[in-house]
């Protein structure tokens, strides 16, 4: 199996050269060719990267930004393999992960994309979001609007939450109606039947969603490896634009919606529209608790297990989180520094869904000296 892995520049050398270090010293079913472009528009940028990346990898650079999806096709379309690769400069492969990828590719004819178990940090002991279904984009809105109290959002939190905790502890191959872009290794031959990588018009932000929306609607399968490991920093590039990058998720959600919304889905959220009232969900998280890193004490009813999930929404969707034992949480200081500025929240209780009190809590983080 021949595997093309492409890693998109954007004034993040060091990040990508461990990026691009993880993949070299993979284990690979097959031959690996890396190829970075570089979208920094910056000279001494790409001098770095001519100086520091090693001779067997190739690197284009562009005069230009060209946004995410456009160099991702770049690569794409001048490189033959099997598999592509996809990985952010954030985010570093663990040792057996590419071949138990490639493995799993090749389950059958109709697997198209394949995922590794995300870690947040390097002691892998926070697990990232599962990927958030397509079908619940159009309504994300809406829902918010009623507030995270409303009773309809505090059931999908936790049906949510149930579904995490499966996939998280899952030990065999989870089928997904969405995967992140960030790392994910795709089928060449499903990619191409389904129109291609990624559509143009995406700048950065859902070119992903978009591709793992027409590759379901193909007939293609979308799995989740856990018995592969991979460490995703998150939003690591390009920390001093994260109000620009908010701005780019919020125009390329826009564009997605408009791409795929259908007309049932238009009538539903009218319908839905019709449910609402003002004091739905008007009750909200406590002012935020802490402004730099902390510890929670956990309750004696949880000490043999507890699960925290953090999120920058209130309804705790996606969550990221951490299962332990014992009589604290914490939330270090290494992590800390991986958050944008903002308001964060989060929940502490039992593994079980139903029927256990949760101890909430919310914080803010500053823009990092």
């Amino acid at each position: 199996m021949k595997t093309l892995a492409i890693i998109v520049n954007y004034k993040s050398v060091a990040l990508t050269l461990q990026a691009v270090k993880s993949v070299l010293e993979s284990e690979s079913l097959g031959p690996v060719s890396v190829v970075v472009v570089d979208n920094s528009s910056d000279a001494e940028e790409s001098h770095r990267l001519r100086e520091s990346l090693p001779s067997s990898v190739i690197l284009r650079v562009n005069k230009h930004n060209m946004g995410f999806g456009v160099a991702c096709n770049q690569a794409f379309e001048e490189f033959e393999s099997d598999g592509i690769l996809l990985i952010n400069p954030d985010a570093q492969l663990r040792p057996g992960c590419l071949k138990q990828l490639q493995k799993t590719l090749n389950l059958s004819g109709n697997v198209a994309a394949v995922s590794p178990q995300l870690f947040w940090d390097d002691e892998q002991a926070f697990y990232l979001p599962p990927p958030y279904p397509t079908a619940l984009f159009e309504f994300r809105a809406l829902l918010a609007s009623w507030g995270s109290e409303a009773w309809i959002n505090r059931c999908i939190s936790l049906l949510w939450r149930r579904r995490s905790i499966k996939l998280w502890r899952s030990e065999k191959p989870v089928e997904v109606s969405n995967l992140s872009g960030g790392l994910v290794l795709l089928d060449r031959a499903a990619v191409q039947k389904s129109g291609g990588l990624f559509d143009p018009r995406f700048f950065l932000y859902f070119e992903d969603t978009d591709l793992f929306l027409r590759l379901k609607k193909s007939g293609f399968r979308l799995l989740i490896e856990p018995r592969a490991g991979a460490i995703h920093y998150y939003d690591q590039c390009g920390r001093d634009q994260w109000q620009k990058k908010r701005r780019l998720m919020e125009e390329s959600q826009t564009l997605f919606l408009e791409k795929h919304e259908k007309a049932w889905k238009i009538a539903l959220k009218k319908i839905l529209e019709g449910f609402y009232h003002p004091a739905m969900g008007q009750k909200q998280f406590s002012s935020p608790a802490f402004q730099a890193p902390f510890s929670l004490k956990v309750p004696h009813r949880f000490h043999k297990q507890w699960l925290f999930e953090w999120s920058p929404n209130p309804d705790i969707i996606p969550s990221a989180a951490r299962f332990g034992t014992g009589s604290e949480m914490r939330f270090p200081e290494t992590c800390w520094r991986l958050l944008s500025p903002g308001q964060y929240f989060g929940r502490l209780g039992s593994i079980k869904s139903f029927g256990t009190p949760f101890q909430q809590v919310s914080w803010i983080v500053h823009e990092h000296s």
